[in-house]
């Protein structure tokens, strides 16, 4: 089966007469012939007789590599060889997600990047999980907000994306994932130095407590003493419903409150255990702030917290106002 390429040009170009040409821009298509009856393929139908494809592409590389695929698969699907079930972006991402529950894995970074993937894929009119080519994948990176340089935010949220894709090739619903290595092809790869972290002054820390009020006041205060980070003092005193109801990560590691003063758990990033002793008053505090104390998401929690800082003009991270505390396994 031979497929042959052209241009579909947009009313507007300069070279719409041309239906072969090289670099306008426009996106190419694939003509071919079915030589058998009208049957489904890959979510599209395909008919007897003359069919025109969208190749997914702008470039005649990409067209030519893509083409080269569509000719393999549907040479397979005449020998009667099975053809790969066809997933729409958004589907699969749901399907990932459902995955991951089953197993017992958080999803919160998971689902932040999966509906950022369907977003884009939709603004962009790719509908198809098999529609996402490298091309298209290096475009949706350039469009996250993330931070580069200082800060390993691209890295980490990217490497969710990543995994995404590595399932997708388990689950066969693509050949293989269109993310380029960053360790075989070094131009891919994210680089990033962290600055060196200058933890707050005793002075910056009393000053942010001093400006705190209500529950945010509370918070701080409890990961002043105990060292923990947001992640962890938000859970003291709640139940694995209430963590499960804010969808926190890792609801079974759930501090205890042994007593009125000893807090016992274990850290969520990193499993190690700890325990720690915290102040009769801001045990009384925490006693008569409800159940649980700190109701809501983490994402919540962290945006009170770094309005405070905002307020304050201490040049922190919510992270910073529990380094002084004295947590211990």
């Amino acid at each position: 089966m031979e497929i042959t390429i052209y241009r579909r040009h947009i009313k507007r170009c300069s070279q719409k007469d041309d239906r072969y040409a090289p670099r306008c821009g426009c996106p190419l298509s694939g003509q071919f012939n079915w030589p058998q009856s009208t049957a489904n393929f890959d979510g599209k139908k395909l008919k007897h007789g003359q069919n025109k494809w969208s190749l997914n592409a702008r470039t005649w590389s990409q067209a030519q590599q893509n083409a080269t695929k569509l000719e393999s698969d549907l040479e397979a699907l005449i020998q009667g060889e099975p053809a790969r079930k066809s997933a729409t972006v958004e589907a699969a991402v749901h399907e990932w997600l459902d995955f991951r529950s089953k197993i017992g894995l958080t999803s919160t970074k998971p689902k932040l990047m999966g509906d950022k993937l369907v977003d884009w894929c939709k603004k962009n009119d790719v509908a198809l999980l098999t529609g996402i080519t490298t091309e298209r994948v290096m475009k949706f990176r350039t469009s996250l907000p993330f931070r580069t340089g200082d800060s390993s935010s691209l890295s980490v949220h990217w490497s969710v994306i990543s995994g995404f894709f590595n399932w997708a090739v388990g689950m066969d619903h693509i050949e293989k994932t269109p993310i380029l290595s960053g360790r075989q092809n070094k131009q891919f790869a994210i680089p990033f130095k962290k600055k060196e972290v200058v933890p707050p002054t005793k002075q910056e820390v009393e000053k942010v407590l001093a400006t705190a009020l209500g529950k945010v006041k509370i918070l701080a205060r409890l990961m002043r003493e105990t060292g923990v980070a947001l992640v962890d003092a938000q859970k003291v005193g709640m139940t694995f419903d209430d963590a499960q109801k804010f969808e926190l990560s890792k609801p079974e590691r759930l501090p205890v409150l042994e007593d009125e003063t000893l807090i016992r758990g274990n850290r969520t990033k990193t499993g190690e255990r700890y325990r720690v002793r915290i102040s009769q008053s801001l045990a009384n505090q925490l006693k008569t702030s409800g159940s649980p104390a700190f109701a809501g998401t983490y994402v919540k929690w962290r945006e009170e917290l770094n309005a405070l800082l905002d307020k304050t003009g201490v040049k922190m991270t919510p992270m910073g106002s529990g380094t002084s505390g004295s947590a211990s396994g």
